[in-house]
């Protein structure tokens, strides 16, 4: 055979294929519409509006304070009050609601004589609390100098509490 001979059977061998394959692709296949719509992610915030610091005593009048004005002295008990509402929506949604951030510095060896304690919506002290959404929490942080406080220790020592913030974590449940 010559060439176009030879190359008219195989373009005529390859029509017989293709034709045959097109055939035997006859497979049926369907679709359905899935009902459901969008994926909407929950919401997670946090309200505190501005809390305020009192001289809480007991042996004077409550008084407002100012924590980066007024000097602490021993006996002194001061409080911060804020009350807290949590937006915490979506299914299996829980958190927590903690106090951060209260440090001290001091230009003495010791800091024993100043304590702190966070109480959340009544909770157990310095113990984050789990919410839910709508929810509002009393927020107490308490800062008391001893006033077994000895000599001048603790002079001119500090109580940060310029970094101090209100904390809403998620946790799994």
């Amino acid at each position: 055979m010559n060439r176009k001979a030879k190359g008219a059977v195989a373009v005529g061998a390859g029509a017989i294929l293709l034709l045959g394959g097109l055939g035997s692709y006859a497979l049926w296949s369907d679709q359905e519409n899935v009902a459901g719509g969008s994926i909407t992610a929950g919401n997670f915030f946090l309200d505190c509006p501005a809390g305020a610091w009192t001289d809480v005593s007991g042996d004077v009048p409550e008084v407002a304070i100012n924590p980066a004005t007024d000097l602490m002295v021993p006996g002194d008990t001061w409080e911060y009050n804020a009350n807290c509402t949590v937006t915490a929506t979506g299914k299996n949604m829980k958190a927590e609601l903690s106090i951060i951030g209260i440090g001290t510095g001091s230009t003495t060896p010791t800091t024993t004589y100043v304590t702190t304690t966070t109480v959340v919506g009544g909770g157990t002290p310095n113990t984050p609390v789990t919410v839910s959404n709508g929810q509002v929490l009393p927020v107490t942080v308490t800062v008391a100098f001893s006033s077994a406080t000895p000599n001048t220790d603790f002079t001119n020592g500090t109580i940060n509490v310029s970094g101090m913030k209100i904390e809403l974590n998620q946790v799994r449940p």
